[in-house]
């Protein structure tokens, strides 16, 4: 399985002819030279460079086709598109509003509305711009809207990859937001469907939409759906030289399900193998990958008490808390009782040294507040 970037199937590409275009015009010539230098720079994946020789392409080419023209939409896509991964990489993979975020907006604006006096009603490459725009802009209203008609343009092409591809981007652009449905959530089981059909087992895409499956399950409480569908991203992601973020968030929600229904050996098992991804060093703290909340004192709640305990306590290899013991506390000793009741049920990853599981101490404070 190779480690790819997500990129819609039918992104649009400049015609061939337009890198090497054989003039002796100084435009023509420079145009060539920047738009040949862009696809180098696509080649070696240098992303300064995507963007700089994007720009250029761009102006010269506006020069040379005529600003309303369809290669020059192209290019504009091209430029818009390089500033949107350049915030993703800044940005942890999020698209964070900016000027540059704006400008690649405004680029994408600009070529859709040469694509809408140019080209054919819902012609498939309409999805480009919809979803570039729904992409970059702050609005979700906005996002909304573009997605939606993006969708109906890709299922209007009776192309379901580009069909997955582009309900997946809407379930993930709309979430948190005020437009998240059911409908929404839909999109990420029809993008499954679609993938499991079309796909290999170890496509990367595949892969993504059955980890996306199984959090989905699980946040639905259909456990035994989201086991299967989580065992096999890690089945799957165990076959790259690195660790993916969805095979540890995997491993997490399995010791989370496993927890929950008692089965704490199952739970050992996914522990351990989080502990062997995660770039533990002497200062960094082990992270609870299950943790049950603490019963609030029904009389202490009556008075209107709050408080906090501070604790230490060992993970052991198989990621058992062992000996919690109170190192400060305020608001009465309840407090400290739930407190260490509490966390004897939480599960960890176990900190590694040397590629084995050791023993080691961490440090907890749990609050209580009311409201």
């Amino acid at each position: 399985m190779k480690k790819t970037l997500l990129r819609l199937s039918i992104i649009a590409a400049c015609a061939s002819h337009m890198a090497y275009a054989e003039s002796t015009d100084t435009d023509t010539v420079d145009f060539s030279q920047a738009y040949q230098q862009y696809n180098q720079a696509v080649e070696a994946n240098n992303q300064v460079d995507i963007i700089t020789y994007a720009k250029q392409a761009y102006d010269l080419g506006a020069t040379k086709f005529g600003a309303d023209s369809i290669d020059s939409a192209k290019l504009a896509m091209n430029w818009a598109n390089a500033i949107v991964e350049q915030s993703k990489q800044n940005n942890n993979g999020r698209v964070v509003q900016d000027d540059s975020v704006m400008k690649a907006q405004q680029l994408f604006e600009s070529a859709l509305t040469v694509y809408r006096q140019k080209l054919p009603e819902n012609d498939i490459a309409f999805v480009d711009p919809l979803v570039g725009l729904a992409e970059t802009t702050a609005d979700d209203a906005y996002a909304k809207k573009v997605l939606f008609e993006a969708i109906d343009v890709a299922q209007e092409s009776d192309n379901e990859l580009t069909v997955a591809e582009v309900k997946t981007l809407a379930f993930y652009r709309l979430t948190g937001t005020d437009f998240y449905t059911r409908a929404v959530r839909s999109f990420a089981f029809d993008a499954y469907d679609i993938y499991v059909s079309k796909l290999p087992e170890n496509a990367i895409k595949r892969v993504n939409a059955t980890y996306l499956y199984g959090a989905l399950n699980e946040a639905m409480g259909k456990h035994t759906k989201a086991v299967d569908a989580l065992v096999e991203v890690i089945k799957q992601y165990q076959a790259l030289p690195y660790s993916h973020p969805h095979e540890l968030r995997a491993h997490a929600l399995l010791v989370d399900i496993y927890q929950k229904r008692g089965q704490g050996d199952q739970a050992t098992e996914h522990c351990i193998a989080i502990g062997k991804m995660t770039p533990w060093n002497e200062h960094q703290e082990q992270t609870p990958l299950f943790r049950t909340p603490p019963d609030y004192p029904q009389s202490y709640a009556k008075r209107g008490k709050s408080g906090w305990v501070q604790l230490e306590f060992t993970v052991d290899e198989q990621g058992f808390v062992q000996s919690p013991q109170v190192l400060d506390s305020k608001g009465g000793s309840q407090f400290e009782k739930e407190s260490i009741e509490a966390l004897s049920q939480w599960r960890y990853a176990p900190k590694f040294v040397d590629g084995k599981p050791i023993k080691a101490t961490s440090t907890v404070q749990i609050d209580f507040s009311l409201g």
